[in-house]
């Protein structure tokens, strides 16, 4: 039994470009560790250049990476993006596929966004992503969507660097009485859009936030505990993410703290905000209560900080599913 029928996510269609690289070389590029910056493609080819280790190439995308979780772990799941007319693009096309999520990809002009994730020692991953055809998604690429037996929109925080786009998809969905959860994706999202994830809060417009203790810190200016109650005033479903130390979830008057999953050793930390959202969502797709599903939340997560990016293989699914 399904509680959400079928869920579409909603965000950018990218590959990423994976590179092992030292702390030193983050910090010459001048951006936090941690962070998200948008550049262009000529500017991710000229920092890609100045690498000394292999660089290898996965599907990517923070809803995408989520969308494809949920279908791994047995939800009817949709994604739309938008790709360009390249062999990047059919070759993520067809990975995704591949994973049973069924892909909704827009063709634009531009080619496939790619997301190059430089990932240091301590397993922190700091990106620069080139969006490429993502950019140009325009509400008109909403006509042919449909949310008939979809019960649940799933958003990325990135997609309001093309805010027209967000408010349109948030319309649509409220339009069609089908629940919106957004995932707030990065502190640097949250710092430049603060204003416009409030107004939606206080319009009360989506079901649930998502959000990491940066971003938690970001939007509400004070610590996890009573963040998660400020965001909890504003949604139905409220998470702040802690990373090592758990996670803490309102729903309603319930409340829940969720340890993390211990393993051996932490590769990697690339999707593991995307995974541990599928996971918890799946759990609540399947009907599950607040708790179980963010227990399986911390199994999914569990399980793609142990690889190089956001793609669990087989051995990993199947330990998740006897979880």
């Amino acid at each position: 039994m399904s509680r959400y029928n079928q869920i579409l996510g909603v965000g950018a269609a990218l590959m990423d470009a994976l590179a092992r690289v030292s702390d030193d070389f983050v910090e010459a590029t001048g951006r936090p560790r941690g962070g998200m910056t948008l550049v262009e493609a000529a500017d991710q080819d000229e920092l890609a250049a100045k690498l000394r280790t292999p660089v290898s190439e996965v599907p990517g995308g923070s809803a995408c990476n989520t969308l494809v979780g949920l279908a791994r772990l047995g939800s009817n799941a949709r994604f739309l993006g938008k790709r360009g007319p390249d062999a990047r693009g059919d070759r993520l096309e067809s990975d995704l596929r591949s994973t049973g999520l069924v892909p909704e990809l827009v063709r634009g002009t531009r080619p496939t966004g790619c997301a190059l994730s430089l990932v240091t020692p301590d397993a922190q991953r700091t990106m620069f992503t080139s969006l490429g055809a993502s950019a140009e998604f325009a509400v008109s690429d909403l006509d042919a969507v449909s949310l008939d037996g979809v019960g649940l929109v799933y958003l990325e925080g990135y997609l309001l660097f093309n805010t027209a786009f967000f408010d349109a998809v948030v319309a649509k969905a409220n339009a069609a009485g089908t629940a919106v959860i957004l995932d707030c994706g990065s502190f640097d999202v949250v710092n430049i859009f603060r204003d416009h994830i409030r107004r939606i809060l206080a319009e009360r417009r989506i079901f649930g936030l998502l959000a990491n203790e940066d971003e938690s810190r970001a939007l509400t200016e004070t610590d996890p505990e009573p963040s998660l109650e400020w965001i909890s005033q504003h949604v139905d479903l409220a998470v702040v993410k802690l990373g090592a130390r758990g996670a803490l979830l309102a729903e309603g008057s319930r409340r829940v703290v969720v340890p993390v999953t211990q393993v051996p050793k932490v590769l990697d930390t690339t999707g593991a905000g995307d995974l541990w959202a599928a996971g918890l969502i799946a759990g609540m797709d399947r009907g599950w209560d607040l708790a179980r599903s963010a227990h399986l939340a911390a199994a999914t997560a569990a399980e793609v900080i142990q690889v190089l990016g956001a793609q669990i293989p087989a051995a990993g699914w199947e330990r998740i599913g006897r979880s």
